[in-house]
């Protein structure tokens, strides 16, 4: 491989992860069906004729900007809940302590997820959809079962628990916290969802 060729296909992997991020950004604002594909190509400056140089159609394209969306936010789950010098409990509250926060003072208990958004929106109208998302939110429970079962080893989580029902309980009630959020536009649905996690069923 040339040089030149390497450099050329560094360019058009770039280039196609810039309309993945700018996707992503019109997404979670607006929504999928709401996001035309001009409205990307407008928005990062490339003609409406590149898309189609990167992605057969919407749908590939959607599908591709939940991946991106899940991939990012897995290995940030991965670092802070697996990793790291606080027990296993101590990352969990932390973790969702910073997110909390993050919906308070950044998001206005706004936007929500982007996981969340699009199984209420495409889910039960597009199986490529339902199947991916189906997939990804699997991979999350993983990543809180494992800090669970890191957890119960340590003696900080008693043994009548079971991590994996644990771990599928949090990451459902979290993401019916954060659609109860929008509803609500208050951070209320998520601290409470924390105080139940750390209070009653974690300690």
């Amino acid at each position: 491989m040339t040089t030149g060729h390497y450099i050329s296909i560094m360019k058009r992997k770039i280039y196609r992860e810039d309309i993945i991020e700018a996707g992503l950004e019109l997404m979670f604002l607006h929504g999928y069906n709401a996001t035309g594909i001009k409205e990307i190509t407008q928005s990062i400056g490339i003609p409406k004729g590149s898309f189609y140089n990167h992605f057969s159609s919407k749908e590939e394209f959607g599908l591709e900007v939940v991946k991106f969306y899940c991939d990012r936010g897995l290995n940030w789950h991965r670092k802070e809940l697996l990793s790291g010098e606080l027990s296993p409990i101590k990352r969990l509250n932390a973790f969702y302590s910073d997110v909390i926060a993050s919906y308070e003072n950044e998001m206005d208990c706004k936007l929500g997820c982007v996981m969340g958004n699009f199984s209420l929106e495409m889910a039960d109208v597009n199986e490529s959809f339902r199947a991916l998302l189906d997939s990804e939110f699997n991979k999350f429970e993983e990543v809180i079962t494992q800090c669970l079962k890191e957890a119960q080893e340590k003696g900080e989580l008693g043994d009548e628990i079971d991590p994996a029902l644990m771990g599928g309980f949090i990451l459902n009630s979290w993401h019916g916290a954060l659609v109860r959020m929008k509803s609500t536009g208050t951070i209320k649905p998520l601290k409470d969802f924390k105080s139940l996690i750390f209070q009653h069923l974690v300690n």
